[in-house]
């Protein structure tokens, strides 16, 4: 292993820690970089599925079934995961959490996860859009709280555009947005060191590695700085690797074309459904500029922001983005 500490910043809040016997969680602010020259093996790691309680079931919503999670009792809430190409996977078992004031809707997307393949492709995001309304009348929801993740959260913005009688609120949570809006670059590899790029691109080139080891490898390698605020287990980047990342080959590139066809310009300007945005001071998916563009775009939102969070919000901070959500729901009541 080749382990360099380059903030000296890092440093004093490292030994700060050791005298109190209780270690700080690395940030992507600590600026140290850890390379490996072995390759490991993803470690075996049982689906959160497996370990919580809640009822699972295939929904037919014409011609797909999608899997289907559902876990507590109140006002209906569906999450839409991000990827393209996510799973429901990515929502445990934080979102648990919601479960004691609300009916946790959790799904894999037609071409994801364990929802069934389109023969030969052709995926869409107006596809995705009907089936997340087919699968709300298949469970016999009239209007339900839509909570959309990373490019879910553009789904859920279109869904929005056509389904807004069936909305009794909508959460964009690290949303990604139209076409239209010119944010700044990404971020993503501000903080991943030269090393740490050059060993994950060794690893891009690596003959004879699967899926999940290549994700895994990266992640070990300084990838996990490109949407984390602080260092992930182990065991949570096996999760990552192993079960958050599943999808029809032809899904992503079907997914990517269809969104020139996405126009959401000024379409929530008059907008009157509850919104609520949820951002991040360091995700690096977007520029720094993006948060207020965004809240820009729905002027009727209301917009929270955290301050220790990455990209995965209600995993950096959770204790407070449950009580907003938690907040939020019951006024819609």
């Amino acid at each position: 292993m080749r382990f360099h500490l380059v903030s000296a910043v890092a440093a004093v809040v490292m030994l700060t820690a050791c005298v109190a016997h209780q270690p700080p969680r690395e940030t992507v602010l600590d600026g140290i970089t850890t390379t490996y020259d072995e390759i490991f093996e993803v470690p075996e790691v049982e689906r959160w599925c497996e370990r919580l309680d809640f009822e699972a079931m295939r929904v037919d919503v014409g011609d797909c079934e999608l899997y289907v999670e559902v876990e507590g009792q109140g006002t209906p809430l569906v999450l839409i995961n991000g990827g393209p190409g996510g799973t429901h996977h990515y929502f445990h078992p934080h979102f648990s959490r919601a479960a004691g004031s609300a009916r946790v809707i959790y799904y894999d997307q037609r071409g994801c996860g364990l929802s069934c393949r389109e023969p030969g492709g052709g995926y869409t995001i107006a596809q995705a859009v009907e089936d997340l309304d087919r699968l709300r009348q298949a469970l016999g929801i009239d209007r339900w709280v839509v909570v959309g993740f990373s490019y879910g959260g553009l789904l859920a913005q279109v869904y929005a555009t056509k389904h807004e009688e069936h909305l009794a609120g909508l959460v964009l949570v690290a949303s990604a947005f139209g076409p239209h809006l010119q944010a700044q670059p990404s971020r993503q590899y501000e903080y991943i060191s030269d090393e740490e790029r050059a060993r994950m691109q060794e690893i891009n080139e690596m003959p004879g590695l699967n899926g999940p080891q290549r994700m895994y490898n990266r992640y070990l390698n300084g990838d996990w700085k490109r949407q984390n605020f602080y260092r992930p287990t182990r065991e949570r980047l096996a999760e990552q690797a192993r079960y958050e990342w599943v999808h029809d080959r032809a899904f992503r590139p079907g997914i990517i074309e269809s969104l020139a066809d996405v126009d959401l310009e000024g379409a929530f300007h008059d907008f009157t459904v509850p919104t609520l945005i949820m951002e991040a001071k360091w995700d690096l998916t977007w520029g720094a500029d993006k948060p207020a563009l965004f809240h820009g775009e729905h002027p009727n939102a209301e917009l929270l922001f955290f301050e220790r969070s990455g990209h995965s919000l209600f995993a950096d901070e959770p204790e407070r983005f449950f009580t907003e959500l938690e907040r939020f729901v019951h006024s819609l009541r």
